[in-house]
């Protein structure tokens, strides 16, 4: 297995207030890690750093390294980093415009690619790797606002897609879904680790248990444990993540 992203002593503040202390990891190529754990054990903003989304806080701060295949994220351009590493939010938010529109948007804007042909091409491939073409091929020119609240995440996730990212970070992205809707997004997630490193936030321990091949387990701004997703839900070596994942607390 080969380490995409390496996580080196790193400590995340707000207003000096520490809300990540001195947390080491590593996340493996093409494999899902999902970050579980109760609220303000800062799993958004440890996902929020590792593309910098953290940078228009003025009340953050941080300590530490994080390479991306041996890159220092912060000695890279933050707008290159966010090409390389895409983030999901837990709302699906559709810019109010085409389906089409949509798609382009960020691929013309970075200007990646201009030729409409080029632009079909990637339309048609985001949404196909979305999972998503068959349900809107013939409608590509209607409102975006006009889909299920399920197609929307779905299409947020093609406009990720689209800039043909490296890492794909997804922010409880099933928060707001129906089971059904949740499913797909789930074996989505599953299929496209096979082209891209997912970091998954969840507070949905059955969710990390379905879709993801090592889990880890953040409390008060620590990193309690991490292990392949089976071990740690079968046999955790800590009673804090035993009683997290039992519903003990959280």
């Amino acid at each position: 297995m080969v380490d995409k992203i390496k996580i080196e002593n790193l400590s995340c503040y707000y207003n000096k207030k520490s809300v990540l202390e001195s947390l080491n990891l590593n996340i493996v190529k093409n494999e899902i890690l999902s970050v579980i754990g109760p609220a303000n054990s800062g799993k958004t903003t440890f996902l929020r750093t590792l593309n910098r989304m953290n940078d228009f806080d003025v009340t953050y701060s941080r300590k530490g390294n994080v390479y991306l295949d041996g890159d220092n994220i912060f000695d890279i351009d933050a707008e290159s980093l966010r090409r390389r590493v895409g983030m999901l939010f837990a709302m699906p938010i559709p810019l109010p415009m085409s389906i089409y529109d949509n798609i382009t948007y960020a691929p013309k804007r970075l200007d990646l690619i201009t030729k409409k042909s080029e632009l079909d091409s990637i339309v048609e491939r985001s949404l196909k790797d979305a999972s998503l073409w068959d349900e809107v091929k013939d409608r590509l020119d209607s409102s975006a606002m006009n889909m299920s609240g399920g197609q929307q995440q779905r299409l947020c996730i093609a406009r990720v897609l689209a800039i043909n990212p490296e890492v794909i970070l997804f922010d409880e992205p099933c928060s707001g879904l129906d089971p059904i809707s949740t499913a797909k997004v789930e074996e989505l997630m599953i299929d496209l680790k096979e082209k891209y490193t997912i970091v998954l936030v969840t507070n949905n321990v059955k969710q990390a248990s379905r879709v993801s091949y090592t889990t880890a387990f953040f409390l008060m701004g620590k990193l309690i444990e991490i292990d392949q997703t089976g071990k740690l839900f079968i046999s955790p070596k800590e009673k804090e993540t035993e009683d997290y994942i039992t519903g003990r607390f959280g």
